[in-house]
């Protein structure tokens, strides 16, 4: 197919460019800064390097492999005090995988696990156990086309709604989804801080738009990373002391030591328990565990700052606003810009952190707006119907695409457009790509 579409294009181009005569020209630019060229896979792992990730276990599964496996050619890392190491881990299935990772959580390394839908759905009761036990479990989610075996090789935004309830019974876990290379950089650091503060398992929500896309940056600014390791407490600390790991407090963030720490006995358990870890099944102790668990979803509501939740970008006063998560972001930049151009006024909203949703400052944001357009890459428009849940305000055009292929910047263009002339239907589903 690629040897057949250069071909059309050099006939083309031979017979209708007359290139003799070619009028155009590249001139040649002086570029005074080092650039990267990288893709979504790498930029993930090289952010989990940076954010001290040190345990990395998975099996392997497209798209989500490419990022273990460069992990691992470049698991030795030269540092100032010498040679450190990424222990990465090939496991015998997705099971082994997030449970391993888990173990590693406890020990007090930072640990991940990397996969796609169905290695996360043998993932799901792991992901249980790690919000029953409250560990700083990071996992890696790259979507790709389903259901079942689907489209191995495709692309997606099929799983949102699956991320945000996989595993029986309710705890707490973080969702954060970027939008492009460079937040996939630097939110696989800030999953690590987000899982250890808050002591709960992270999804970062990607795609393989993102995770197979290739793009040149700058070099990544990364002097101003810093690392949040939460609440830990050290042999020192809980001299003479009994030590309580699920320890009820005002925030529902307990103190915690690493396995094997001195004066730090403690219990882990896939049944409910009490402070100590021990099995508990009785009604007070019941509910005040899973208020605990769960009461820091509203911590991270008011703590962490909106800019990591929500990227604004174009007109806040516009009537017209856009919402969209995940890798449609640069098709939309681009048409948003072209519609300026043009004198047409949009809005766009990237939802970053989808769950805890903050509902209360996107709500502001549409409040009385005209034209609210939610553009997924799914068929169900799972993120306007968190949004529409959770603030009561439901989009009144959806731009879709499910067919396998990322969206184009040049349909996303013509669908909106159509919304803004009148010409268009409450749902467009959008078909380019072969």
């Amino acid at each position: 197919m690629n040897v057949t579409a250069v071909d059309i294009a050099y006939d083309y181009a031979e017979k209708n460019l007359n290139i003799n005569g070619f009028k155009y020209k590249l001139e040649k630019q002086d570029v005074n800064e080092q650039r990267i060229f990288l893709t979504g896979n790498q930029a993930v792992a090289m952010g989990k390097v940076l954010g001290g990730c040190r345990i990395q276990t998975y099996y392997p599964i497209t798209p989500a492999a490419d990022e273990s496996e460069y992990l691992e050619s470049h698991e030795i890392l030269k540092t100032r005090k010498g040679n450190e190491a990424v222990v990465v881990i090939q496991t015998e299935d997705e099971i082994a995988a997030v449970n391993s990772a888990s173990g590693a959580c406890l020990t007090g390394a930072r640990a991940a696990t990397s996969t796609s839908g169905p290695g996360f759905s043998l993932m799901a009761e792991g992901l249980g156990w790690a919000g029953n036990n409250e560990v700083p479990l990071v996992i890696t989610y790259y979507q790709r086309g389903g259901p079942s075996t689907g489209q191995p090789t495709r692309h997606s935004q099929q799983d949102l709604r699956f991320a945000m309830h996989a595993a029986h019974g309710e705890f707490g876990r973080i969702i954060l989804a970027s939008g492009d290379i460079k937040e996939c950089f630097y939110d696989a650091v800030e999953v690590f801080n987000l899982a250890e503060k808050y002591q709960m398992p992270v999804i970062h929500l990607l795609d393989k738009g993102m995770a197979n896309c290739s793009q040149t940056y700058p070099i990544f600014d990364y002097k101003d990373v810093k690392i949040n390791r939460g609440e830990i407490v050290t042999e020192k600390d809980l001299e003479g002391k009994e030590y309580k790991r699920f320890k009820f407090t005002e925030t529902g963030i307990s103190p915690r030591a690493f396995l094997g720490t001195k004066n730090a006995v403690q219990w882990c358990s896939g049944d409910e328990h009490n402070e100590n870890g021990n099995i508990n099944e009785e009604p007070v102790i019941r509910r005040k565990m899973m208020e605990k668990r769960v009461q820091k979803l509203d911590l991270i509501d008011k703590e962490v700052p909106i800019d990591m939740k929500v990227n604004f970008f174009g007109d806040k006063d516009s009537e017209n606003i856009v919402v969209s998560w995940g890798s449609p972001k640069g098709a939309i930049i681009e048409s948003l810009n072209q519609l300026k151009y043009e004198g047409l006024s949009l809005g766009y909203i990237q939802i970053r952190m989808i769950h805890p949703l903050p509902s209360a400052y996107i709500k502001q944001l549409l409040q009385g707006k005209k034209r609210i357009i939610d553009i997924e890459e799914n068929i169900t428009a799972q993120l306007g119907g968190i949004i529409t849940q959770l603030t009561t305000i439901k989009p009144n055009y959806y731009i879709l695409k499910y067919t396998g292929r990322p969206v184009m910047t040049t349909e996303v263009y013509e669908a909106i457009k159509k919304i803004l002339k009148g010409e268009a239907p409450e749902r467009q589903v959008l078909m380019l790509g072969v």
